[in-house]
């Protein structure tokens, strides 16, 4: 049914949730999975208040690759037909869910996989929530994978 699947990780204990999820679908089905892991800055991030903002570059740059590292081994030693990437969307001026959707769209997803806290009211206004903003803007089916999910 899926030939190709993209999951947006993050290294949280609910992108691995969904990590997990995808890589067993993607097996199920012989699917290719792309593991995307997106820089995304804090909400609080302004880049014309005058301080060098290098070092919080290279360390959302360092974590997200290190993320991107152990999810590509992960799909190695597991067998998954996959591959891996980081996007900065600091760059590309997108949010985070408008980032995923462009990528699943170039990569041509059957399927987009992403975690989700579940959280509601306050919580979710302050936080925000990626996977709502996917959901509201997806051209293709979006799989949510609640925190709650038992492996």
């Amino acid at each position: 049914m899926y030939k190709k699947i993209l999951v947006a990780i993050d290294g949280s204990d609910v992108g691995n949730i969904a990590f997990d999820a995808a890589m067993h679908l993607a097996k199920n089905e012989n699917a290719r999975l792309f593991a995307l892991y997106v820089i995304e800055y804090p909400k609080f991030y302004m880049p014309d208040t005058g301080y060098d903002p290098a070092p919080i570059y290279e360390a959302l740059k360092a974590e997200g690759e290190r993320i991107v590292a152990e999810a590509d081994s992960r799909l190695k030693k597991d067998g998954i037909n996959g591959q891996t990437g980081l996007v900065d969307n600091f760059l590309t001026g997108k949010t985070t869910a408008e980032q995923i959707l462009h990528e699943a769209e170039t990569f041509n997803a059957d399927l987009v996989v992403v975690g989700t806290h579940g959280r509601g009211g306050f919580k979710r206004l302050v936080l925000g929530s990626v996977a709502e903003a996917l959901i509201r803007i997806s051209t293709k089916p979006v799989l949510l994978v609640p925190q709650k999910t038992v492996a």
